[in-house]
């Protein structure tokens, strides 16, 4: 067994913006976000590093203010796809940094896919699928992806959770909250396993 890779929990405020930290920095490789896109990014960021500092007058005048940020590009809100990106990030990130060593980022994953919010698990789904692909990902950790969540992903991109939900004002307020707090639960989650609690696998 790998010795545990030390993680840092809460992350203050850096100069690349409220929120980030080694997981959610978004590295080379990344997918291209608009501007828009970006500052909705940023936003949630900072919405789930209050979240896990549990500062919940914050999180709900920030969540209004990302709520806000619907305006569409491609047909999906700008701050639904930032919710699936940040997601994938965090998940990509640990992948990468782990280096073959564990399986902490599908573990997290499975611990987050507890969280009873549809969207949060459409989000969780599309990214687990998506990384599976990504060439440090084992072969049997591959095949648990596509065993387990394979037969859901034509019902989970973006532009299908647009079209199965008909409210606008829902989708967003759902992926806002789903995508942050899945976000939250996944540095949680990653921060004890680097800090021992849980062991690399």
């Amino acid at each position: 067994m790998p010795t545990p890779k030390q993680k840092s929990g809460s992350c203050s405020a850096g100069p690349e913006g409220p929120g980030l930290n080694e997981l959610t920095i978004r590295r080379q490789g990344s997918r291209a976000l608009t501007p828009a896109q970006d500052d909705a990014y940023v936003l949630l960021c900072a919405i789930a590093e209050r979240l896990r500092d549990h500062d919940l007058t914050t999180v709900e005048v920030m969540h209004k203010q990302a709520c806000a940020m619907d305006d569409l590009h491609d047909g999906v809100p700008v701050v639904v796809l930032a919710a699936y990106e940040l997601l994938e990030t965090i998940l990509r990130n640990e992948i990468v940094d782990a280096d073959r060593q564990c399986t902490c980022w599908l573990t997290a994953a499975a611990r987050a896919f507890e969280i009873r919010n549809s969207l949060s698990q459409a989000m969780l789904v599309h990214s687990l699928l998506s990384l599976a692909r990504h060439p440090m990902v084992t072969d049997q950790a591959r095949q648990q992806v596509q065993t387990q969540y394979g037969t859901l992903h034509a019902e989970v991109s973006p532009k299908a959770v647009v079209q199965a939900v008909p409210s606008t004002e829902t989708l967003v307020d759902a992926c806002v909250t789903g995508g942050v707090m899945s976000a939250a639960m996944l540095q949680d989650i990653l921060a004890m396993a680097g800090l021992g609690s849980l062991g690399h696998e």
